[in-house]
């Protein structure tokens, strides 16, 4: 294909490839432009539904002209061999590939990269277009930072009807709705869910749905089964975090009613930072441009932002509202003493109150005085030995703040035989002539010490997901058991087991010695109860080799992941040591090829089995 002329457009260069189509880098003939080309696969090509959609993907995107949405150019028709769309050609990388690249991008550049988005596809739902494929390999970024989303290959028009592919599904499992995947009516709404996974996926560096197999990741999908943001990314902006846990209710009438209220939410979560999207020197061209400068002064703001805006949830009462934002304070800076002293104070138990004031005391003694004159009086059968009492000293202070308090130490009881102990007097000895009733006995002793306040300890219960796993879990680098991460191998499941946790900041660690260790970090208050979902956990890699004997220029993929030729990656590759994977070789006219990698221990190697067909060998 490259250096050929399809209809008065020159093919320069390969760009990618999808599931139906082919990408290519072209120049207009007449006026010298570049352009970028999709080629639809030839045995698509020959299918006269595919083409139907192909056509009608032009049609209805070519009615779309915004500033965020690739523009359509040109389209083949119908009578054409090649069927292919022209587009504009962006000059710059796709979000997943930023993302690949930097690990995980700053809150307030995804949610200035959300409102783009928001914007994109409020118009084109307004337009009765539903995108139902957005991930970020479909998400271009501009040089300049103007985001462009594009590839509207499986949109369905709603205006033009519903077109099924011999029953297939389509679109990317992982960014798929709980409708979609449920292959309901779809609306706006499911795209609002696709755009929560693009937001996860950006802010956290993985995506929020997980598994090992497709039929894994929509079960967790549809039974919203997901770590929370903040766990894998404590740095996360809380109004961010809260944007992305309602755009990804399971249910579409729990999310945002359209991509307005989307672009609105993410708009005041800039502006709780003290930021906007047109912020002179923190914004998202200029973190494409100098993302290590721009880091740097995003954080220094956001020291002196999140600190004040603590300190005015905590004097307007809203504890919760504070702890959010100093936990993330902590994250960017965990030795921070301010906002440490201000967590500790927070945890602090209350003040003892005095049990009585002087007068009390005064009057204590008085009681003391009487009570034990009247025992005197009450005549006694074989009195226990006298015992001589401490002395009772009332030292009534100078005037002062605090009140005085009076502390009287009780005289030792006398120590009884331990035949037959000695009983004390009782109350109802007989009365002395006078007939006067004495004063009733008062004892004054020494108040225990109250003890200090005991904090509620908080509560977190894990819930799982993925398959069982054994794990031991430390807390804060302390071992406090083995637990069983899940039910029966193969089925999706949870299996809740409390943990109890003083109130602060706390490091949770769940290590398996085949799997990549897992860990989170999370302040909690007294009282607090905090479900954390652990997401599947990883198989440490193995590395497979391919035989030499398979042609160099076939093309491997291991489900949607594509290594591409084998050179370009040495004919080695890691994958996690579940034996049950297939990896795919696509020898064009030679055929495609597939094999089961066989399980492996962790760490370990082995060959790729690969039984070759004739015309292979």
């Amino acid at each position: 294909m490259i250096g050929s002329v399809i209809d008065k457009y020159e093919v320069l260069q390969k760009l990618g490839e999808g599931a139906t189509a082919t990408v290519y880098r072209g120049r207009h003939l007449s006026i010298g432009k570049d352009v970028a080309i999709k080629v639809l696969h030839p045995h698509l090509s020959a299918s006269t539904r595919y083409r139907e959609r192909f056509n009608r993907e032009a049609r209805a995107v070519g009615r779309l002209t915004h500033e965020n949405i690739v523009s359509i150019l040109d389209y083949s028709g119908q009578g054409t061999e090649d069927c292919y769309i022209v587009t504009e050609l962006v000059d710059g990388c796709t979000l997943l590939q930023l993302i690949e690249e930097h690990g995980r991008i700053p809150s307030e550049v995804v949610a200035a990269l959300g409102m783009e988005l928001s914007g994109a596809l409020g118009f084109a739902h307004r337009a009765g277009i539903i995108h139902r494929d957005l991930k970020p390999e479909n998400v271009m970024v501009r040089r300049d930072g103007v985001v462009k989303l594009m590839d509207f290959g499986v949109a369905r028009v709603i205006d033009e009807g519903q077109i099924t592919l011999d029953g297939s599904l389509l679109g990317s499992p992982a960014y798929m709705s709980p409708q979609q995947a449920l292959d309901e009516k779809l609306d706006g709404r499911s795209d609002l869910f696709s755009l929560g996974t693009v937001l996860f996926h950006s802010v956290t560096g993985t995506v929020p749905f997980s598994g090992t197999n497709a039929s894994i990741i929509l079960r967790n999908i549809i039974d919203g089964l997901r770590p929370d943001v903040l766990e894998l990314e404590p740095r996360a902006a809380p109004g961010l975090v809260a944007v992305i846990d309602k755009l990804l209710q399971t249910r579409a009438d729990d999310r945002y009613a359209d991509a307005e209220e989307v672009k609105a939410a993410l708009a005041g979560a800039l502006a709780e930072s003290g930021l906007g999207a047109d912020h002179p020197r923190i914004n998202l061209r200029a973190w494409l441009l100098n993302p290590r400068e721009v880091g740097a002064a995003l954080e220094e703001h956001l020291r002196t932002d999140l600190l004040a805006r603590g300190k005015t949830r905590l004097a307007a009462g809203d504890t919760v509202g504070a702890l959010q934002l100093f936990n993330r304070l902590l994250a960017i800076d965990e030795e921070h003493a301010e906002v440490l002293s201000l967590i500790g104070a927070l945890h602090a138990p209350p003040p003892r109150q005095a049990p009585r004031g002087l007068l009390g005391a005064i009057g204590g003694i008085a009681l003391l005085a009487a009570g034990l004159g009247a025992w005197a009086l009450v005549p006694r059968q074989n009195p226990p030995p006298v015992v001589e009492p401490a002395p009772v000293v009332a030292e009534v202070p100078k005037p002062a703040p605090a009140p005085a308090v009076l502390a009287a130490t009780p005289a030792p009881a006398p120590e009884a035989p331990p035949s037959k102990p000695t009983s004390p007097p009782r109350a109802s000895a007989t009365l002395p002539a006078t007939g006067v009733r004495p004063a009733a006995l008062v004892v004054a002793a020494t108040p225990a010490p109250l003890p200090a306040a005991v904090a509620t300890p908080a509560t977190v219960i894990f819930k799982w997901s993925g398959r069982a796993r054994s794990v031991s879990v430390r807390v804060d680098g302390a071992p406090v058991g083995v637990f069983r991460t899940g039910p029966a191998v193969g089925w999706i499941g949870t299996r809740q087991r409390p943990i109890e946790l003083t109130a602060g900041r706390h490091t949770i660690e769940l290590i398996n010695e085949k799997m990549e260790p897992w860990s989170t970090t999370l302040t909690v208050a007294a009282g607090e109860e905090r479900t954390v979902v652990v997401p599947e956990l990883k198989g440490l890699p193995a590395d497979y080799v391919v035989n030499s004997r398979m042609p160099d220029d076939c093309q491997m993929s291991i489900g949607d992941t594509k290594y591409g030729e084998l050179p370009k990656f040495g004919r080695q590759f890691n994958r996690p040591a579940s034996g049950t994977e297939s990896v795919t070789f696509d020898c064009g006219a030679r055929g495609v090829h597939t094999f089961a990698l066989p399980p492996l221990q962790a760490g370990g190697q082995a060959p790729v089995p690969v039984s070759l067909p004739p015309e292979l060998q």
